[in-house]
């Protein structure tokens, strides 16, 4: 029950027409499960307590990474079933590298849009941690933006099943897991990684494996970045 009460004492939840949740949350300990099925579902999840563009710009333009509220042990889970689905989450990094961060989102459905950021609330201290992301798409027209910039620990498990699918990964944290899995049946696939050590806690240690079933006739582009 406490950590039910912390959850929703700590949430200012706004419902709109045509299944759009939008969330501003403060606090620790927070496990949440949205489940949305219908057309053009929107989920926008952000560790602040007034609305951010770090959640609104699905293009990953953001005025800085270091945003949002320090949040510990916090997990979102997404389902969505349907078409023009828009996922966008926003956790800020937590106080001590023994908290974790995690976001779950699975959609079934065309035309699917997922932003997840993993951000540090500020530009000093020790915003450390274990974030781990893992996404499921089935359905085209699919567009992946995963940003881990954050030190600790960043794990990104992403798997995307149709056509005209775009997956980009950037990640710098002191240690940076990148597994992608992208099957099409025809349309073009675009998948770019990027991974970077942390200034501040850099141990140089990254890993990164793609898996990608491609019957496009023009090739499918896969880029890797890790310095």
């Amino acid at each position: 029950m406490r950590l039910l009460f912390v959850s929703l004492t700590s949430l200012f939840c706004s419902l709109a027409t045509a299944n759009d949740i939008y969330i501003n949350q403060i606090g620790d300990d927070l496990i949440m499960t949205v489940v949305q099925d219908g057309y053009a579902n929107e989920f926008r999840f952000c560790a602040t307590d007034t609305s951010d563009s770090n959640c609104i710009d699905l293009n990953g333009n953001t005025p800085g990474w270091s945003r949002g509220h320090a949040s510990d042990d916090s997990t979102v889970n997404v389902s969505q079933t349907g078409d023009e689905n828009i996922v966008r989450m926003s956790h800020g990094a937590g106080t001590n590298n023994g908290n974790s961060r995690k976001s779950t989102v699975v959609i079934t459905g065309d035309e699917n849009s997922v932003q997840n950021r993993l951000v540090n609330p500020s530009s000093g201290g020790n915003w450390g941690g274990h974030k781990e992301t893992d996404i499921v798409i089935t359905g085209d027209g699919n567009r992946v933006i995963h940003d881990n910039d954050s030190y600790g620990e960043g794990w990104a498990d992403i798997d995307v099943t149709g056509d005209n699918n775009v997956v980009d990964v950037y990640q710098r944290a002191m240690d940076s897991t990148a597994t992608v899995n992208v099957t099409n049946a025809g349309g073009p696939v675009t998948a770019t990684i990027r991974q970077l050590g942390s200034s501040y806690q850099d141990t140089t240690s990254y890993s990164t494996s793609i898996t990608q079933y491609c019957t496009n006739a023009n090739g499918c582009t896969v880029t890797v970045t890790q310095n």
